[in-house]
């Protein structure tokens, strides 16, 4: 019988082990058979309150670091997460930074094409111009120089005129003095 109850409770004890742990409530309220001559039961059961309460206080430090190694693995994933995003990230802005140095090389390379070529339409413009404005120039002076022989054929005509006129009033103005003098003679 006693081969039996030892049997039973190390049963007990295997079997909730195997299906929950042992806590300290277990302990508590595990109960031994008496014999004869068998231990103090005060002490066994300082000795129990003692254990259950050291497994309780594991039971609580295992909960905790399961709990902060939870949180710690979850951490760490965000982490792995963030890192590969970053990787990503920098892969892609990579990736653009050469699409985008190619693509502005490209544009730039055009822009300076378009810029002679405009640069090149704007000298030709310009020379076009300057050949009109040397031959507008030209023709004005062959104008001026004409417009300056008529006026001076003109001022000289009118000079010519003025001076015929002056000559006309000597002469009306030397008739007049006769015959205010053949007037005065006679009379």
């Amino acid at each position: 019988m006693q081969g039996l109850k030892q049997d039973a409770m190390f049963e007990y004890a295997s079997e909730d082990t195997m299906s929950t742990r042992l806590t300290a409530m277990d302990i508590e309220k595990q109960e031994f058979t008496r014999k004869m001559r068998g231990f103090d039961p005060d002490e066994v059961q300082m000795f129990l309150r003692a254990v259950a309460e050291e497994i309780e206080r594991v039971n609580l430090e295992n909960s905790k670091l399961s709990e902060e190694t939870g949180v710690l693995r979850q951490r760490l994933d965000d982490f792995k997460d963030r890192e590969r995003t970053l990787q990503e990230t920098l892969v892609t802005a990579q990736v653009m930074s050469s699409d985008l140095k190619d693509r502005s090389k490209a544009e730039a390379d055009l822009l300076v094409k378009e810029a002679r070529f405009k640069a090149e339409r704007l000298l030709e413009q310009a020379q076009d111009q300057l050949h009109a404005l040397e031959n507008e120039i030209g023709r004005l002076r062959l104008e001026k120089d004409a417009f300056e022989n008529r006026l001076r054929s003109a001022i000289e005509e009118h000079l010519s005129l003025l001076d015929l006129r002056k000559q006309e009033k000597a002469d009306v103005d030397n008739l007049r003095f006769l015959r205010r003098r053949s007037t005065t003679d006679v009379g």
